[in-house]
């Protein structure tokens, strides 16, 4: 199982874009809805090419490496969901896990999205192609405020059968030797920061304030 993804809903689709550009991204995916229906524009296609027009982005789709980021229009940014890599004997003991939970799971042939009581969700997916083959710009550690009052962080650890770390009122860490979550109380559910491992992001915040931070440690 190996952390790499997370999703933005944000009015700034086009700097979330350059922003990851810049540091190595590559755009595998543009989706946007345009004059009532769905289509791709994808590169060659650059932002000049289409700012002319009224386009509802769905998803915009960025592979670095182990890391996939994506994005779409939204009125307001809002952390949607972040994910996980994992083998077929793992999916099925997690999609276990959430129907025990009582969690709602939606299941496609694409990906799989669990939703949380907190409505930020988790993606668990089996296809290894949404990143690349080389082993380089792996995130080590994701940490998410969210509110402690709605429920207790540490039922994602049950969810993913991963380890608990740390753990009091305003804090739970867990994951295994290659990643860690760091979940800590807050009022409102954000993505705080990222830690890479990459020589790249030198703790520089995204257009929608995720803070990447370069963590060569593991």
């Amino acid at each position: 199982m190996n952390l790499f993804h997370y999703h933005w809903w944000t009015d700034k689709a086009e700097e979330m874009e350059n922003f990851y550009g810049e540091l190595g991204f590559k755009v595998t995916l543009r989706v946007g809805r345009y004059q009532d229906k769905f289509e791709a524009f994808n590169p060659p296609l650059q932002w000049n090419d289409f700012r002319h027009k009224d386009i509802k982005f769905r998803i915009i789709e960025m592979v670095k490496g182990q890391t996939n980021i994506t994005f779409g229009n939204g009125s307001r940014d809002i952390f949607d969901h972040f994910g996980f890599i994992v083998d077929s004997a793992e999916y099925d003991q997690i999609i276990n896990r959430a129907n025990n939970q009582g969690w709602k799971v939606n299941e496609d042939v694409r990906r799989t999205f669990i939703s949380t009581p907190w409505k930020v969700k988790v993606e668990v997916q089996k296809r290894r192609e949404v990143v690349q083959e080389e082993n380089h710009t792996r995130m080590n550690q994701m940490e998410i405020h969210l509110p402690f009052s709605i429920n207790n962080p540490s039922l994602f650890g049950t969810l993913l059968g991963q380890k608990i770390i740390r753990k009091n009122s305003e804090l739970v860490i867990l994951g295994s030797n290659d990643w860690t979550v760091k979940f800590v109380d807050s009022t409102e559910t954000r993505l705080h920061s990222v830690s890479f491992h990459s020589n790249r992001f030198s703790n520089t915040a995204d257009p929608v304030n995720t803070i990447l931070i370069e963590n060569n440690a593991n």
